[in-house]
């Protein structure tokens, strides 16, 4: 099995890419990895693209899980914008959460919007068994979590929104209360040398393929006998748009000395004060 991810677009393979509005969207590349970057609640489609002469059937996994036990049948030549999950007249959408930064909860994300498209070659072997890949059962997200409190050694909390009492094993004065987003230190706890300050612990933004608003696209039944063994699969990760990497076009430049915006790369002194830039 090969595999694309798509940071070429002259590849004479069967692939898949993201688009918005039938715009195919940038692809960013990363240690041989393609990301694209998404805001949250946008809706998006897969754009695939058949250029040689075979049929494939497509099957996708979202989230590091199939989707379906079903596919599409992509034609020679044939060119198609899916808006929708297979099984469900829903769209596409691309939703975001935040979670603690620690490097459990990176591992739980790891497979948060990775979007694995598997083209599978038509064969003419007669009374040949095809075995679908196994369908996994998603989970589903009745919550948005963004507060997670613990007390570590040293006094690390990680502080967020709500109030309690948090308590700390190992210190004469093991409790800290907490209230809207602040921690308060009893006297006693400042004195104890084990815990020696009380730091935030930044949350980092995820986020998943969910289902979106009622789609208007229709399938047709389709036959054939398929390769039980995907030939082409191309891979890239939707990620948040507040991840993406900055582009030097994008970067804005500032006097020191007033503020004042740098519209032109060719201004050698600010118009508002005349500070050299």
């Amino acid at each position: 099995m090969k595999t694309s991810h798509n940071l070429s677009v002259d590849s004479g393979n069967p692939q898949a890419w993201i688009a918005i509005q039938k715009n195919r969207q940038k692809v960013y590349g990363s240690n041989g990895k393609s990301q694209v970057y998404l805001k949250d609640g946008q809706e998006f489609q897969i754009e695939l693209f058949n250029p040689t002469q075979t049929r494939y059937l497509v099957k996708f996994k979202i989230n590091g899980n199939y989707q379906s036990d079903r596919g599409l049948i992509l034609n020679p030549g044939q060119r198609y914008f899916l808006d929708r999950f297979i099984d469900e007249d829903k769209k596409l959408e691309f939703s975001t959460y935040e979670v603690e930064n620690s490097k459990a909860a990176k591992k739980a994300i790891e497979k948060n919007g990775l979007l694995e498209v598997e083209f599978y070659a038509e064969t003419f072997l007669h009374g040949s068994i095809i075995n679908y890949p196994k369908t996994y059962t998603q989970p589903i997200w009745t919550t948005n979590p963004h507060t997670f409190w613990y007390g570590v050694p040293n006094g690390i909390l990680n502080n967020s929104v709500g109030s309690g009492t948090i308590t700390l094993a190992g210190s004469t004065a093991n409790s800290i209360s907490y209230t809207s987003g602040s921690a308060t230190i009893g006297t006693s706890l400042i004195s104890t040398s084990n815990y020696s300050s009380v730091v935030n612990n930044a949350s980092i933004e995820t986020g998943r393929v969910e289902k979106g608003e009622k789609s208007d696209q229709k399938f047709e039944d389709g036959y054939g006998t398929f390769s039980s063994w995907a030939s082409y699969t191309t891979t890239v990760h939707i990620l948040p748009r507040s991840q993406k990497p900055a582009e030097t076009s994008e970067i804005r430049s500032y006097c020191t000395e007033c503020g004042s915006r740098n519209k032109k790369q060719n201004w050698k002194f600010c118009p508002n004060c005349g500070t050299k830039i």
